[in-house]
């Protein structure tokens, strides 16, 4: 898949910058090929602000999109606007690796933190590679079972079918 979203460090202002990336149709085919939901043709849009933070960038913002999922009563398309926070903090280390993967001083008894923090992710060769994180967030915003409307019925089944 081609990297739309992506920052170069070296353009980070010394404290802080912000961008917005326009999200086409074409990204949301690949992003979501093998997904039961599919880019519609109206772009969305991702508006980040990036911070410094010692090695790492801290990566704020949101991501508006407009997707269809298949209702799970009728089967027809249902529109879902999209319009979902981001947080990410991006620190040096291999790409695709989550952070944290292969620490060892986690030990087996250690409770788990609470999850109030944002997303850590890693970046190499000095660039923020966003798209990832952009498509798992949108996919996390569909709904499981998505409905068209409240008064959706069932399709209508074939007489002598039981």
């Amino acid at each position: 898949m081609d990297h739309r979203f992506v920052i170069d460090v070296h353009e980070v202002p010394t404290h802080e910058g912000s961008w917005v990336f326009p999200i086409p149709q074409e990204w949301g085919r690949g992003a979501f090929e093998g997904c039961e939901v599919e880019a519609l043709e109206e772009p969305g849009e991702l508006e980040v602000r990036v911070t410094k933070t010692g090695e790492g960038y801290l990566v704020e913002g949101r991501v508006r999109l407009t997707v269809a999922a298949t209702c799970v009563r009728c089967l027809q398309p249902v529109p879902l606007e999209i319009d979902a926070p981001i947080a990410a903090l991006y620190v040096p280390g291999p790409a695709g690796e989550p952070a944290g993967a292969g620490d060892d001083e986690a030990g087996e008894d250690e409770e788990p933190r609470p999850d109030d923090g944002p997303e850590v992710e890693h970046f190499q060769d000095h660039r923020l590679v966003l798209d990832s994180y952009v498509r798992d967030t949108v996919l996390l915003e569909v709904p499981m079972n998505p409905r068209c409307a409240v008064e959706c019925r069932l399709p209508e089944r074939p007489r002598g079918a039981s």
